[in-house]
């Protein structure tokens, strides 16, 4: 693993950073645990109904909790940090496919519940492994997902693509929603700005708005695009650079 620690430039302020995580520690905490205990009994004491579907639900609560836990102790680092005007990288070497497998696992249940099916796919020259920040790569997914999930109708699609080149990775997340205008698209990166058709850069969830995946892909000098159109969909993008593991 590897630390490092990228200068807060732009806006919001790292205190702005700040004043959301805290927000984000309530928000996660009782979930976790009420996840867990829930999980913990459900597993123990049930009898009845289809086994096998018993245990996917479990296994999507138990990969929610995980991720969810991870976020909760990273937040709470930052918060702790001295420095106010840094963020700190940690980058580790992890497989792609199984994190991804199980960011998608986790939300399973959302998606299943708004009739909402999620297609993914891998390219085959897609690297097994990566070295990114694992914990903010889960946040900005997640976020991505929960905002495709917020704004597409029951019954469309939503579609994962991973793809990569010599040098960078690319994450790919299109949905069938309500779309966003040319006018709005350069507006949607602003805190917490509700453009005309209802769409709200602060997203639902773990309380982070489309500024701050912006902010935390740029600290992994990555980048973020978007395309959309009114009642067609929107297509976000984020890529970053295709690293080696240190020695």
């Amino acid at each position: 693993m590897r630390l490092s620690e990228k200068e807060v430039t732009e806006q919001p302020s790292f205190e702005v950073l700040k004043s959301i995580f805290h927000t984000t520690l309530h928000e996660i905490g009782v979930p976790i645990n009420g996840v867990v205990t829930a999980a913990t009994f459900l597993k123990r004491e049930i009898e009845n109904g289809d086994p096998a579907f018993v245990q996917e639900l479990l296994q999507m609560i138990f990969s929610a909790a995980n991720n969810l836990n991870e976020i909760f102790e990273r937040v709470r680092e930052v918060v702790r940090q001295e420095n106010q005007q840094k963020f700190q990288i940690m980058e580790t070497y992890f497989d792609f496919r199984k994190w991804l497998d199980n960011v998608l696992l986790s939300m399973s249940a959302l998606f299943m519940d708004k009739t909402i099916s999620v297609v993914k796919q891998v390219t085959k020259d897609f690297p097994s492994f990566i070295y990114v920040d694992k914990v903010y790569l889960t946040q900005i997914v997640y976020n991505l997902l929960m905002n495709a999930l917020k704004y597409s109708p029951p019954g469309t699609v939503v579609s994962v693509t991973c793809f990569a080149d010599t040098d960078r990775f690319s994450i790919e997340i299109t949905d069938q929603g309500i779309g966003i205008s040319t006018a709005e698209l350069p507006l949607i990166f602003q805190e917490y700005r509700q453009l005309a058709n209802g769409f709200k850069t602060q997203l639902g969830g773990i309380g982070l708005g489309l500024s701050i995946i912006k902010n935390l892909t740029e600290a992994m000098d990555g980048i973020i695009t978007v395309k959309s159109e009114i009642g067609v969909g929107s297509t976000f993008t984020v890529s970053f650079p295709l690293r080696s593991e240190p020695a």
